[in-house]
């Protein structure tokens, strides 16, 4: 990027020696922006000198060999014909017998930087630099394929939108000039944000690396910006965070994304804070995105699955942060649960019928609502998965002052709220970044010390449930430990392990006696035959005597209890949410499931005049022990 930079103030540079060389003096550097000034009616405007607007005394005479496109970043000189700047069409034209020379203005100034593709020589793009309305350059990796129809008008609409002003009736001339160009120059092109070998892209910078560019079908259109210093957000933001768990905590998860693939983690994870209105978690999501980015970096949780996608995607190896869960749609929860930490979006087909590329990404969630993930999806009449639990952990996000334990001096939470309010609006995108650049010069093996971190929360652990949710609060806890250790986060050594441990125990706390998969599996069919065991099945010697609805099988009497015999169908509802492979190998497991034929999980069984395949489920009479 800095030698395509370097080549361009070159081309200029010989352009003013070729002036010199013609005894014209060089014209003095414009600055594209000035300060704002104050007019008599004490309005501020801004007085912005565009090359555009503002004609030289002597302006640069150009070597031209026509035909040719030529961008001219300053007014020029053609035989005592003064130009404004553009990009333009230099030709001759055959009039009355004669060639004359045509100059003809196609657009503002539009330079063709460099040919960008991807690493397997796919996703073709151009590096363009354009000046906009206002006197300042763009740099934007555009893709090829916007210039797939002969209007353009993809390119032309975005060009528009970031302020380059062309001729309509040249708009054609345009698209041919960007074709027609042949840079020597060739960069990496990358199409999503995060880890590229050992590069990260983010949307306005590359991080390691010179050679690599994100494209992108949108310019400038990023999240990702800053405002204020490093040093104002530790003074302003990080200083007040120290000792409020919930804030070190989401400011520890927005900065492990980018720690997943270091550690060899292909899944992501997240924490979910809970508890009322007046609790202030959205103050804990708020100073946490200011660790990327503005407010908007934070996302409502009202969206679908499909809309989720290109959100995921647009954060990858960084984080994601929704408010308010209780907006969601309740069927969607746990697919965005799933979706979130599995890291990738559906299989879909293109126009054609040919499958499109699946949208991936690594990420870490920060969530919050006033209900838990198991009441959004139990809403829906569907059980919560032990991965989904596992995936987005439930936290208490009540202390002795709402999200806060530590006032820092401030007469009561919804000062020091206030503050933190105001104060991310001036602050923020600065930790992120620089943790990144720590990130690429670490020597040390950032998996052995995750590991040792695990076996720190492992150690009370009871359950292959509660060593998996240990397994995500390390890599937060780790997060918070280089942060500090970087110089980025203004907290004592230890305090984010220690917040994020008593988070790992307010989540247990919360859970409860946590249950495994398999008690769930078995809780659901007991619960469904208590609940339906007379409306929705009926006895094997009593066939004619009841009419049944809806039904999910039958049922005879042993001397070892009632023998439920169910259809695949029912035995599918009795467990709603898991899939029927799971729930047969839970009902094996613990000596439920009974009498199938052999090398079957069904038995033929003889109702009436007919002969059905049926799972055989018996309850033990002491259920309560596994249940």
């Amino acid at each position: 990027m800095n030698d395509i930079a370097k080549d361009t103030r070159n081309l200029e540079q010989e352009q003013r020696e070729q002036r010199e060389q013609s005894n014209i003096d060089e014209i003095p550097e414009r600055s594209p922006e000035k300060s704002p000034h104050e007019n008599e009616g004490n309005k501020s405007i801004l007085m912005i000198e565009n090359p555009s607007d503002t004609e030289p005394t002597e302006p640069i005479v150009p070597s031209i060999v026509r035909p040719c496109f030529i961008s001219h970043s300053d007014w020029f000189e053609i035989d005592s014909n003064t130009f404004k700047p553009g990009l333009y069409h230099h030709f001759k034209e055959r009039s009355g017998g004669n060639d004359i020379n045509v100059d003809e203005w196609i657009c503002s100034p539009l330079e063709v930087l460099a040919i960008t593709s991807s690493a397997q020589s796919t996703d073709f793009g151009r590096l363009l630099r354009f000046l906009d309305s206002n006197g300042k350059w763009h740099e934007w990796a555009m893709p090829m394929h916007m210039l797939k129809s002969s209007s353009g008008d993809e390119l032309c609409g975005e060009l528009l939108d970031q302020g380059l002003v062309f001729d309509h009736k040249n708009r054609r001339k345009m698209i041919n000039y960007i074709m027609s160009q042949k840079p020597k120059n060739r960069i990496t092109a990358a199409s999503t944000i995060g880890w590229h070998n050992t590069a990260f892209v983010l949307p306005d910078k590359i991080i390691g690396a010179e050679n690599v560019v994100y494209q992108s079908e949108i310019a400038g259109d990023t999240e990702f910006t800053t405002l204020g210093s490093l040093q104002d957000w530790k003074d302003q933001i990080g200083k007040y965070c120290e000792g409020n768990i919930p804030l070190v905590v989401s400011i520890s998860t927005c900065l492990a994304g980018p720690l997943l693939k270091i550690i060899n983690r292909q899944q992501g994870g997240g924490v979910h804070w809970v508890g009322d209105s007046s609790t202030g978690k959205s103050t804990a999501l708020e100073t946490g995105a200011t660790v990327w980015g503005p407010p908007e970096f934070i996302r409502s949780w009202c969206t679908t699955s499909n809309g989720f996608e290109g959100i995921a995607a647009a954060r990858n190896d960084t984080c994601i942060i929704l408010d308010e869960i209780n907006e969601a749609p309740p069927h969607e929860v746990g697919k965005i649960v799933y979706m979130l930490t599995n890291g990738q979006g559906k299989q879909r087909a293109s126009r054609i019928g040919s499958a499109r590329k699946i949208q991936r990404w690594r990420l870490m969630a920060v969530s919050s609502g006033e209900k838990s993930l198991e009441n959004i999806i139990n809403e829906t009449g569907r059980q919560v998965n032990s991965g989904q639990i596992v995936r987005l952990l439930n936290i208490p996000a009540n202390f002795e002052h709402g999200v806060f334990s530590n006032l820092h001096g401030f007469s009561d939470g919804r000062s020091l709220a206030d503050h933190l309010k105001s104060a991310r609006l001036k602050y923020y995108g600065h930790i992120g970044p620089e943790f990144i650049s720590k990130l690429i010069n670490e020597t040390r093996a950032l998996t052995t010390l995750v590991d040792k971190i695990t076996q720190k929360f492992v150690e009370h652990t009871t359950s292959n449930l509660e060593k998996r949710a240990a397994s995500i609060f390390s890599v937060i806890a780790l997060a918070g430990e280089l942060g500090i250790e970087y110089g980025l986060l203004p907290w004592k050594e230890g305090s984010a392990l220690d917040s994020t441990y008593i988070a790992f125990k307010r989540w247990r706390e919360f859970q409860g006696v946590t249950q495994t998969e398999d008690q769930k599996i078995l809780q659901a069919i007991s619960a469904f035959i208590d609940k339906h065991g007379d409306s929705r099945f009926s006895s094997t010697d009593n066939l004619e005597n009841k009419t049944i609805h809806e039904r999910a099988g039958w049922y005879k009497n042993t001397d070892d209890g009632r023998l439920y015999m169910f259809t695949a169908v029912g035995l599918q509802e009795a467990a709603s949410g898991y899939e029927r492979k799971r729930i047969i190998e839970t009902l094996v497991q613990y000596k439920w499931l009974t009498d199938n034929d052999n090398k079957r999980y069904t038995k033929k069984t003889r109702i009436g005049s007919e002969t059905k395949n049926l799972y055989h489920v018996q309850i033990p009479y002491d259920k309560e022990q596994t249940v």
